[in-house]
């Protein structure tokens, strides 16, 4: 994502929002294409040599922050580095700084007194381990960052990169967040049950309330808002944002602290033109799902499965079971399959069947879970 010195803002009263850019303008086509470009002729090269070309296309450019915000985005998702050399580069150091205090001192012109220069000692240490005097000045400082060599580069297009930035300005707002309000409506259940995990897999603190016919209250609260303010946490808000854009109809309002004290807030919802680059979940959770609902598909019964288009709201989180049945009489049947064994993951499964209080839930357990028979 991008670092607070890359984020663009402008204010209106209490409100305080990002400057998204056109990603249609063929201005920002045009340089996200020539960077693009520059990356992939730099595959090979090292990072020192890919960012002077990146400055170098910079120039004296007034929109800077965007280019170096582009950078960004393709340096986290489209690159990776690696460390070249013949041995490791601190093993390496030590042996040609070993062998300069040997022949101490190294002088750049030789002379009778000081016969021994730099190359003498780069060739001494490539005798040892059978390989050229270049190598081993190549590799003397190979793990400094600048000399990583760009060994891949993923090339994105350059509407998809646009898009990516712009998610990333409105998710850089929310490094100092202190609470986020969503409201989530008209989703179909298996968008409610991405959301719920999304939340649960960055562990933020949250309130739910609502059903899934008249939608969902979701309050995202933590340490942040009780204590003092934890950026660690905003940045768990923060790779949540593309999570919610997957949802169809939503908004939210989130709390910015700013850094002079000063609160404002930060308004989003479905009608803007943010793209998420998260990928939508898969239809089933687990193999045993997927052939559960593969056998009854070939059953000749009057009911209808539906895929996990019920919730039960539990307040402080949802439980939404894996299928729900219908019978034409009217009858309705919800069904939860336990195939896990981790005891972590029975403890909490066992609490909401407990809380849920549903007469109409059906549990399927394995033979093979380590569940005491009480349970």
């Amino acid at each position: 994502m991008l670092t607070t010195d890359l984020l663009l803002t402008r204010s209106r009263g209490p409100y305080i929002s990002p400057r998204y850019i056109d990603a249609e303008d063929e201005k920002y086509i045009d340089l996200a294409q020539g960077l693009i470009e520059i990356f992939t002729r730099h595959a090979g090269l090292s990072r020192k040599e890919l960012k002077q070309a990146l400055d170098a296309h910079e120039g004296d450019r007034t929109d800077y922050r965007v280019q170096r915000g582009l950078n960004k985005l393709l340096f986290d998702d489209h690159c990776e580095f690696h460390i070249e050399g013949p041995i490791a580069a601190e093993e390496l150091r030590r042996e040609v700084f070993s062998a300069a205090r040997e022949h101490h001192p190294i002088v750049c012109e030789p002379s009778l007194i000081y016969p021994i220069q730099r190359a003498d000692v780069l060739e001494e240490v490539a005798t040892k381990y059978q390989v050229s005097s270049e190598e081993i000045a190549r590799g003397l400082y190979a793990d400094l960052p600048e000399n990583h060599l760009l060994s891949t580069f993923t090339a994105a297009d350059a509407n998809t990169l646009l898009n990516r930035y712009n998610v990333a300005l409105a998710q850089a707002m929310l490094y100092r967040c202190e609470v986020l309000k969503l409201s989530v409506q008209r989703n179909l259940p298996a968008r409610y049950k991405q959301l719920f995990k999304f939340i649960k897999f960055y562990r933020l603190m949250h309130t739910i309330e609502g059903d899934i016919d008249a939608g969902y209250e979701i309050s995202l609260d933590g340490p942040v808002s009780l204590f003092r303010h934890s950026q660690k946490y905003g940045l768990q808000m923060a790779v949540f944002l593309p999570a919610l854009l997957l949802c169809t109809r939503w908004s939210m309002k989130a709390e910015i602290l700013r850094k002079d004290g000063r609160r404002q807030q930060f308004v989003l919802d479905d009608t803007s033109a943010l793209v998420s680059h998260y990928r939508d979940q898969k239809l089933y959770d687990s193999l045993l799902e997927q052939t559960f609902a593969k056998r009854f598909a070939q059953t000749k019964s009057e009911w209808l499965m539906e895929r996990e288009s019920e919730l039960v709201n539990l307040k402080e989180t949802v439980m939404i079971p894996d299928f729900a049945f219908r019978h034409p009489d009217g009858r309705t049947a919800l069904f939860e399959i336990m195939g896990y064994w981790r005891p972590e993951y029975l403890r909490r499964k066992l609490d909401k069947l407990r809380r849920a209080q549903r007469r109409d839930l059906i549990i399927a357990v394995s033979s093979n879970l380590n569940v005491s028979e009480d349970d």
